[in-house]
């Protein structure tokens, strides 16, 4: 390709915002840089997420504590569940962004994953402008979410945060109110950005990896056209040299995205639980700002959880392509010693490559249909408790 970078051109603006918000490493000091800056760089992370997605978070748990009863709690627990989850993502991102930038890093210019002919270029590019663009439409549903919300409550004659939190002061007048609307305004917006960015660069990861296997299949499927069986042998060997470069970076990929996921799929089924209670409770007349806002979240949730699944999924589906692929080699007029060289690579794709959470579950297609089951099991516990 012309450059290096454009195999992870789908996530650059991504990368981007998330330095912005203290979620991606930023550059290394200069030695000559002002200690000042050196402070900001080491430290901006925390003085932006401690007092306005921790500390906000910390105030939503409070305000569902001091509830006097369930449909007052079901009000803020939809959210502030999620947002527990949030705090495992950015936890995980922090721990791991070592981790995080070298692999994306290898992603980006190691010259082993080097596309080499212009229908792999084609292929590539295609699928990462609809990753990118489907995530850019992900991000704007998640925002309308928060400001479908924010902008439904001023329309009421009384006075209703956009989303409950415990505020320390009386609130309930015009001054405090808009203090308290400008922190609620302020701190869904981070933590909003924050998911969708924390999600894609997730997804991404295991997106990018799915890629490579299929890469893998069309180099196989390629050898088809090489009649020189010395040139057969040499493509055939860098391509098991390629695999096992591939299955390192899985098993990289893994120790990033577990334990988020892991998080995910724990806490959805009771998101989603108490976000229908809530859409229930919810007077479409009374509050239509709310309403639509709440089926948008709903929406959201869905395709939050659904996401992480299905690229898991892919990285087994197309890992699993490969034992298709060898077939479509020409083995049949291969020598002796090349059909050896083919039988113990197939051998050796017998082994499954799966996705883990936190070596507890299979990042598929399963655990999603499993974890929806779930939630409609405790909505309908959580209903029969209501009565």
């Amino acid at each position: 390709m012309g450059k290096q970078e454009d195999r992870t051109q789908s996530v650059h603006l991504t990368i981007r915002v998330m330095s912005i918000v203290g979620l991606w490493p930023w550059s290394p000091a200069a030695k000559d840089e002002l200690p000042f800056l050196v402070f900001i760089k080491e430290n901006y992370r925390y003085l932006l997420h401690l007092p306005f997605s921790f500390a906000f978070i910390g105030l939503m748990w409070l305000e569902a504590f001091v509830s006097t009863n369930l449909e007052q709690a079901g009000q803020v627990l939809y959210m502030s569940i999620t947002e527990v989850a949030l705090i495992v993502k950015i936890v995980n991102i922090w721990h791991h962004s070592s981790t995080a930038w070298q692999l994306m890093h290898q992603l980006k210019n190691a010259p082993e994953y080097e596309l080499r002919s212009q229908e792999e270029i084609k292929s590539w590019q295609g699928q990462q402008r609809n990753f990118k663009w489907f995530f850019y439409l992900y991000g704007l549903a998640s925002l309308c979410v928060v400001y479908s919300g924010c902008i439904g409550v001023l329309f009421l004659e009384e006075y209703v945060l956009p989303f409950a939190y415990f505020v320390p002061f009386q609130w309930q007048n015009e001054q405090g109110y808009w203090y308290a609307y400008g922190y609620s305004v302020a701190g869904m917006t981070l933590t909003c950005i924050s998911n969708v960015t924390l999600d894609t660069i997730g997804c991404y990861f295991m997106f990018h990896i799915s890629l490579l296997y299929q890469l893998l299949g069309m180099r196989l499927r390629s050898l088809r056209n090489v009649d020189n069986e010395l040139e057969f042998e040499h493509q055939l060997r860098m391509i098991f040299k390629l695999h096992h470069r591939i299955r390192r970076l899985t098993l990289e990929c893994q120790t990033v995205v577990s334990p988020y996921v892991l998080s995910q799929i724990i806490l959805s089924a009771f998101i989603l639980c108490f976000s229908g209670y809530r859409l229930q409770h919810v007077e479409i007349r009374a509050n239509p700002g709310q309403f639509v806002s709440m089926l948008q979240f709903v929406s959201v949730m869905i395709l939050q959880i659904f996401l992480p699944c299905y690229y898991g999924n892919q990285i087994t589906f197309h890992a699993n392509q490969l034992n298709n692929e060898v077939y479509n080699t020409n083995w049949l007029q291969c020598t002796p010693h090349i059909r050896r060289l083919l039988n113990i690579y197939m051998e050796h794709l017998k082994r499954p490559v799966i996705i883990r959470a936190g070596y507890f579950f299979d990042v598929g297609l399963p655990i999603f249909v499993k974890t929806i089951n779930n939630a409609y099991s405790f909505f309908a516990i959580l209903l029969n408790a209501s009565k």
